[in-house]
């Protein structure tokens, strides 16, 4: 009894284990917003989208030409499986991003700032909380607008509220659009270590650096784009830019099971870095994201085993016993109606023959009269082995008296 009741708490304690890690999993891979974006763009249209990303080693050329020979081979992969974007619907959107350090000149004196520089439709692919204001559109005329992080803003300006106030960088003046506050969740948080930060465009950037004499380079490309058949996308993007320096993450599918499976697989090798690569913080967050959700499907495995196989081995056995207990069942009723059948043809032919009911009849209260429960005998059903019998007496001319013995040995045979 303890051991069955033991057995009972620990499947119970594993249960509620594989539940958590479960619900654990499935919070965590709506964590990211950066992760979401071809959820984003699909909208309620029911079509298939995949986001992907590509990160660039800073020795790799990837600059505003680079995409616009990019997009003539998405138009054209497109253009094969009969997509094609018009005036009236797009059917992809883009953007890109670098990072530069910054000096914003303050009345107490300059403060570094990381700026990251963004192109095309970045505030699709990253929407932080606005605080005030507005993101950066790829439609501006204009390009000398910024938006500041929550952290800058404070200690610029000791608000939040600063639409339409200017700042100065480095030497140049520029517009605040907004304010936006930085992602909470405790990926984030962990991959962002740079402090106070601006976005600005990729065109000012690359202004500000070459006044300096430096270079503004493209660190990530993001896309969103139709993946009618599984994996083209990827494979349309993977043929545009073969060059293997090059990191290009699935961003839509990286929180599969077969992807998870595969971290699990390449556990420890995850930590060797063996490329040039300067992951932006939003992809660090994502691949801590995806180490947390391997651990948890490696631990919803392990927590599911033995409650499995407890089950698997009481269900063979439930079912073992309702298989045994309908045999019986069945037997038992096999031989009661050949009994009962039996009975009646002795009674029919004047004989008695006792068994194991006499005691049990023996016991009736003396006003119960006996009969009452003997139908009258023209009343009696016809049953097979009575014909059987009677047809061979009949035929052979044998006398109405029986051996009992043969009788029960002819029944028995009879079934």
């Amino acid at each position: 009894m303890i051991k069955r009741i033991l057995l009972i708490a620990v499947n119970a304690l594993l249960l509620i284990a594989f539940i958590v890690c479960l619900s654990l999993s499935a919070s965590h891979k709506n964590t990211l917003r950066s992760q979401q974006a071809a959820a984003a763009w699909a909208g309620q249209s029911g079509e298939r989208f995949s986001q992907l990303s590509v990160f660039f080693p800073e020795s790799f050329e990837f600059d505003e030409a680079s995409i616009r020979n990019l997009h003539t081979s998405i138009d054209n992969a497109l253009q094969t499986v009969s997509l094609e974007s018009t005036q009236g619907r797009i059917l992809y959107t883009d953007a890109w991003s670098g990072v530069a350090n910054v000096s914003i000149y303050h009345e107490r004196g300059p403060i570094s700032a990381k700026a990251i520089a963004v192109g095309g439709d970045f505030f699709l692919f990253h929407p932080f909380n606005l605080r005030s204001g507005g993101y950066l559109s790829p439609n501006d005329v204009m390009k000398d607008r910024v938006v500041l992080d929550e952290e800058l803003a404070w200690r610029l300006f000791g608000s939040a509220h600063l639409e339409g106030f200017e700042i100065l960088i480095n030497n140049r003046p520029f517009t605040i659009a907004g304010v936006i506050s930085r992602e909470t969740d405790f990926a984030s948080s962990k991959a962002y270590a740079d402090g106070a930060g601006l976005f600005m465009s990729f065109e000012a950037m690359k202004d500000l650096v070459e006044m300096t004499g430096g270079e503004a380079k493209i660190l990530c490309y993001e896309i969103v784009m139709p993946d009618p058949i599984s994996g083209f996308a990827l494979k349309s993007l993977t043929d545009a830019i073969p060059d293997q320096s090059v990191h290009i993450v699935e961003n839509t599918t990286r929180f599969s099971l077969s992807n998870l499976f595969a971290a699990i697989r390449a556990f420890g090798e995850r930590s060797m870095r063996m490329d040039s690569i300067e992951y932006p913080y939003w992809e660090n967050a994502a691949r801590y994201i995806e180490d947390w959700l391997a651990l948890l499907l490696a631990l919803t495995i392990l927590f599911i085993i033995f409650p499995f196989v407890c089950g698997v081995v009481y269900t063979v056995k439930i079912i073992r016993f309702l298989i045994r207990r309908s045999k019986s069942t069945a037997r038992k009723a096999i031989e009661k109606h050949d009994k009962r059948q039996y009975d009646k043809y002795m009674i029919k032919h004047g004989t008695t023959v006792p068994d194991e009911t006499d005691e049990a009849d023996n016991t009736l209260d003396d006003n119960t009269d006996p009969e009452q429960d003997q139908e009258p005998e023209e009343n009696q059903d016809t049953y097979s082995i009575t014909d059987i019998l009677e047809h061979d007496h009949e035929s052979d001319g044998t006398p109405d008296n029986f051996n009992v013995e043969d009788i029960i040995r002819e029944v028995q045979d009879n079934g």
